[in-house]
């Protein structure tokens, strides 16, 4: 009797493993592919080696999931010298951190109308990486900071994938954003490309 139990267990377990690996595949080969969609000048910021827990968001162009933009956001968590690493290099290239409530930001896709915003950032809507603040909110707790590494105006899809800009300034209208965030307490960083 022992044997089989034994048995059921050991395969129990193997099975396990091999569906835990075959997640783990899964999700890497979505992660490279959701990179390959966009060129590698937008995506270059993305970590190419992934060794943690993680969370994928890809919006494809033209694809049902890509209402008011087209992007990836990519969120993980990495021992202590990883984050302090990549927190150094945003700060030798002078790059900003912002909180996430600072008024500078226009978020694209959001329902708040920006179109009067003269001057602002736009970042995408964090909403699978949100905590619960209220309606219409789609901020990261207050603990993260945002760096927008970039941000250009222009068209930088094909003209059917276009957003129509709806809610955001006329300068605004069409463009992209990318940049990283980072949440110290967690030793999270969360990297987007969004276009619209």
């Amino acid at each position: 009797m022992n044997k089989y139990l034994v048995l059921i267990l050991l395969s129990f377990f193997y099975s396990c493993k091999n569906e835990q690996y075959d997640l783990e595949k899964r999700f890497l080969e979505n992660y490279a592919s959701g990179l390959a969609t966009f060129p590698i000048e937008l995506t270059d910021h993305f970590p190419r080696q992934l060794r943690s827990e993680k969370q994928l968001t890809i919006k494809y162009p033209a694809s049902v999931y890509a209402h008011d933009m087209a992007g990836i956001i990519f969120s993980h968590q990495v021992d202590a010298m990883e984050f302090e690493k990549v927190k150094r290099k945003l700060n030798l290239n002078n790059f900003r951190s912002y909180n996430p409530t600072d008024s500078i930001f226009i978020i694209v896709g959001d329902t708040i109308n920006y179109s009067e915003k003269t001057n602002g950032i736009p970042i995408p809507n964090f909403d699978a990486y949100e905590r619960d603040f209220g309606l219409n909110s789609k901020y990261l707790p207050e603990f993260y900071k945002i760096y927008a590494l970039e941000s250009k105006t222009g068209k930088y899809l094909e003209a059917k994938n276009l957003s129509s800009g709806k809610n955001l300034p006329e300068k605004w209208k069409n463009g992209y954003s990318r940049g990283i965030a980072t949440n110290e307490k967690d030793n999270e960083l969360i990297y987007w490309l969004c276009i619209w």
